[in-house]
């Protein structure tokens, strides 16, 4: 009986510490560590930069050198009938030459660099997704929570109009119309709740199913970030966007394989060492063995590398424009949204407020109807609900900018998550 009753005891605590785990509420530092260390993209783009990395130990390597060895017997073909053993041995060392050396380990660095800031754009997407989806569940939330209060109010409404048409003190079309606004204010808040699982969804496929289905977030506001001025936003891409490092790399690789096309077309030199013993003498040879292109110019592979060096600057020369076309566009939305949120909330907010705080006292002193009760209710809700998407567009377009430019705090974030 004891021996069941602690079984049952274990089983519930390792439940409960099992709840307990999962219901764990994350931080947006905490979802953006899973998602890196999750990934997909993430992690494929890592793998890739390793075998980069073994691409470019191979270039770096200097050629094996080739033995080779023979033997036999020795018969005379004139004379007295003569048998012995011979031997031969060679040795051949390719000289790895330094005008296709450099401009191959060129090319196989320039392919790394350009590897790692495919991992780091990658890295820096995952953490714009992941912002993105974050601060919209935040402002799904801030609107659940508002069109409960809603529903809270009309509901009290309703009921209070309820009581008075009980009583004759009112008619029917205002308890009607009070019936509508409960009516509209509980719709509302449904499809709150319904956008609310819907952008948890979302955020959850972002960071990945290492996330608990059940889990909960840590409630943060977005920060109101004052950017730099545009000029210098659009020099802190050229410097340190990883769109434009790869793409930059991308020029250099091609540059690199071209110079290394044009250099094959110059000898190719190997030291060579041989010996040659028969019972009579021995014979040792060295020189240089040396291969000359009288045939094969590299006409064709020369023709692909500068088209591809062409093709890589057309595109680095594109990838630089369409990066400071989204930032201009990206920050006359941030000027805009910043002015938004500014009106509202300083402003238009609070003048509904008041307005409605007006009307509500009028309205129980019997000065104003009910419809125009209802009339600056539903202003107020509308200039609050403004406020509410305005500040997290605000959000949502600084956190573009921050991608564009690849915030330093982001590619803080990266290399701690390396170390």
């Amino acid at each position: 009986m004891f021996r069941w009753l602690g079984i049952v005891f274990i089983v519930g605590l390792l439940a409960s510490n099992a709840q307990a785990q999962n219901s764990k509420s994350y931080t947006i530092n905490d979802l953006i560590t899973i998602a890196l260390e999750s990934s997909p993209q993430v992690l494929a783009a890592r793998d890739q930069s390793k075998a980069i990395k073994g691409q470019l130990s191979t270039a770096r390597a200097i050629p094996n050198p080739e033995f080779e060895v023979g033997t036999g017997q020795q018969r005379s073909a004139t004379g007295p009938l003569t048998v012995g053993n011979v031997s031969s041995w060679s040795v051949t060392q390719p000289l790895d030459m330094p005008y296709t050396r450099f401009p191959r380990v060129n090319a196989a660095e320039a392919n790394l660099r350009s590897a790692e800031a495919t991992r780091v754009a990658f890295e820096i997407e995952t953490i714009s997704k992941v912002q993105q989806r974050f601060y919209e569940l935040m402002r799904r939330e801030a609107e659940a929570k508002a069109s409960e209060e809603d529903l809270s109010l009309t509901k009290q409404i309703r009921d209070r109009m309820q009581v008075r048409y009980d009583v004759g003190e009112t008619a029917r079309f205002e308890l009607i119309r009070a019936q509508t606004e409960f009516l509209n204010a509980q719709i509302t808040a449904e499809s709150a709740k319904l956008r609310v699982e819907q952008a948890r969804s979302q955020l959850r496929q972002v960071v990945g199913h290492e996330l608990p289905p059940n889990f909960s977030v840590v409630t943060e506001q977005p920060k109101a970030e004052t950017l730099p001025p545009l000029n210098i936003l659009l020099s802190e891409i050229q410097a340190q966007s990883p769109e434009l490092k790869k793409a930059k790399a991308d020029v250099e690789a091609t540059e690199s394989r071209l110079s290394f096309e044009k250099n094959s077309r110059l000898p190719r030199l190997a030291f060579k060492a041989s010996q040659y013993n028969d019972p009579n003498f021995t014979d040792r040879l060295y020189g240089l063995q040396i291969s000359i292109p009288i045939w094969d110019f590299k006409g064709g592979q020369i023709a692909e590398a500068e088209a591809n060096a062409s093709k890589a600057k057309n595109q680095f020369n594109a990838q630089s424009q369409n990066l400071e076309q989204q930032l201009e566009t990206s920050y006359k939305l941030y000027q805009m949204a910043t002015y938004q949120v500014k009106v509202l909330d300083q402003e238009v907010v609070q003048l509904a407020a008041s307005a409605q705080r007006i009307a509500e006292v009028s309205y129980r002193y019997g000065e104003r109807g009910m419809l125009e009760y209802l009339d600056a209710q539903r202003t107020f809700r509308a200039a609050r609900n403004d406020l509410i998407r305005a500040r997290f567009d605000l959000a949502s377009v600084v956190t573009e900018i921050q991608r564009l430019r690849a915030s330093p705090d982001w590619l803080a974030k990266i290399e701690s998550g390396k170390q």
